[in-house]
């Protein structure tokens, strides 16, 4: 394994030149999470992200939903499953309980959380107001990690606060972004962003935003991130220069080989970026992603 002060002597150049083969166009990555989930939403009938079912959208008044039935609230788990290696199994990182038993052995286990609200995406409100790099004039060929924090609203995932993250691992841009659809979770537990802080602000609009990101993201400027599709969905911003993590973190090898030395430190620095994410501190969100790409890219 590479000491750190080698990866931290690394040249911006160099960097910005070693992840070429690694960057993916918004088109790619948005065909690739297509074939995992199709969306067939419209702007009232939904299908809920989190417990799946197909409901309605009802207003109480204009740009606020009603909130759902105590009897029929939105059950889900609130984290992702996370596969363990040892003793080769998956489960829900939220409350522990055994995904292989649930699909292996048909044990219906109870979600751990609740909500009287569901969250679905209304597909044509992401589809107005994009910009794009390509019309940003000028050059930046550099490499960037992107954070967004995400609430939910009426409208779907609207980003709430952006982080911008140079090769330095310093903050060269971040702002709170004030959502255009009414405000139904926070998710505090990931975004660190609650009531308080965006009534204090001070927020922009997303158009500021995106006039702000467009004086550092160049059409030939890389942008890297944890769902870094999905991330700028949120900004509705294009760009074609992207590294998704997501993707080359899914990559496993096989459970019954014995572990390498690489494997070893591959998983220590996976387990380090999964920490530093749940200190829900956007600069360490995207300095770990960061981190990660580079080490990724040393020692593939």
């Amino acid at each position: 394994m590479a000491p750190t002060n080698e990866i931290e002597s690394l040249q911006k150049g160099s960097i910005y030149c070693m992840l070429q083969p690694l960057i993916r166009s918004k088109k790619q990555l948005d065909e690739y999470y297509s074939r995992l989930q199709q969306n067939a939403n419209t702007a009232e009938n939904r299908k809920c992200k989190r417990c799946k079912i197909e409901y309605k959208v009802e207003m109480e008044s204009k740009g606020v939903p009603k909130p759902l039935d105590e009897n029929n609230l939105c059950k889900f788990h609130s984290c992702r499953v996370i596969f363990n290696k040892f003793p080769d199994e998956y489960y829900y990182a939220c409350c522990n309980s055994n995904f292989n038993a649930h699909t292996n052995f048909g044990r219906k286990i109870k979600p751990c959380t609740t909500h009287n609200y569901h969250i679905s995406e209304n597909p044509a409100f992401f589809k107005n107001g994009i910009v794009s790099s390509a019309s940003s004039r000028g050059s930046n060929k550099v490499v960037y990690a992107l954070e967004c924090e995400l609430c939910a609203t009426v409208n779907g995932y609207e980003c709430c606060r952006v982080t911008l993250v140079d090769e330095e691992d310093k903050v060269v841009y971040e702002s709170l972004v004030k959502p255009e659809g009414f405000i139904i979770d926070y998710k505090t537990e990931f975004s660190g962003i609650t009531k308080e802080i965006m009534e204090n602000g001070p927020c922009k609009s997303l158009k500021e935003v995106q006039n702000d990101l467009l004086k550092f993201i160049k059409e030939d400027t890389i942008l890297m991130g944890y769902g870094i599709n999905d991330e700028l969905t949120s900004l509705k911003l294009h760009h074609d220069m992207l590294i998704n993590t997501v993707i080359i973190e899914t990559r496993r090898r096989h459970p019954f080989k014995r572990n390498s030395v690489r494997d070893v430190a591959e998983n220590l620095v996976l387990e380090r970026m999964h920490h530093e994410i749940r200190r829900k501190n956007e600069k360490d969100n995207s300095s770990a992603c960061l981190s990660w790409r580079i080490f990724k890219t040393i020692f593939n």
